[in-house]
């Protein structure tokens, strides 16, 4: 596929799923708390991001799933392609997911199955949007879906787990 159209698509996706998520939070009976869309404490916020980022750069340093730098398929790609590129992957892919696993399903699965198994079915269905990928990468995806529902869980924010996403991702299309 054409990387313009192929770019077009994932933001056109990712931005229909945040749309759509944005009018039923609006729209909707459940308060911003049950979604996490609250103002986190600084300190805990900051405190899962360096955290989260540690463990970016350890899982890569130990298995290398990012590969190496190499920024020749940004450099060979329409200027158009690669910015849309970044704004699905690294903000409106995050908040998309982030949206639907760490507030939507976590906010519901929460009040019928208690906080840890509503971390670990969040954190298998979100590794299990990522089947393309490696088995090792898939391992490191499930530990970061644990990470991500924690942030969420500890700070009462799903603000925390979409910058760690963002970050992550930020991080690894490059």
């Amino acid at each position: 596929m054409d990387p313009i159209k192929s770019a077009a698509v994932k933001v056109l996706v990712s931005g229909a799923i945040v749309a759509v998520l944005a009018f039923r939070i609006h729209r909707g009976k459940r308060p911003r708390e049950w979604w996490g869309l609250v103002r986190p404490a600084l300190p805990a916020a900051l405190a899962w991001i360096a955290l989260y980022l540690g463990w970016m750069a350890l899982s890569d340093a130990l298995t290398g799933w990012r590969g190496p730098w190499d920024f020749r398929p940004w450099q060979a790609a329409p200027v158009l392609a690669s910015a849309m590129r970044v704004i699905a992957v690294c903000a409106l892919g995050p908040i998309a997911e982030e949206l639907v696993f760490r507030g939507l399903l976590f906010g519901w699965l929460r009040e019928r199955i208690g906080v840890l198994a509503t971390i670990l079915l969040t954190t298998a269905g979100w590794s299990l949007l990522h089947v393309d990928y490696s088995w090792q990468v898939i391992a490191i995806i499930f530990v970061d879906g644990l990470l991500l529902g924690l942030a969420r869980q500890r700070t009462g924010s799903v603000y925390v787990p979409i910058a760690m996403h963002m970050l992550y991702n930020l991080y690894a299309i490059w």
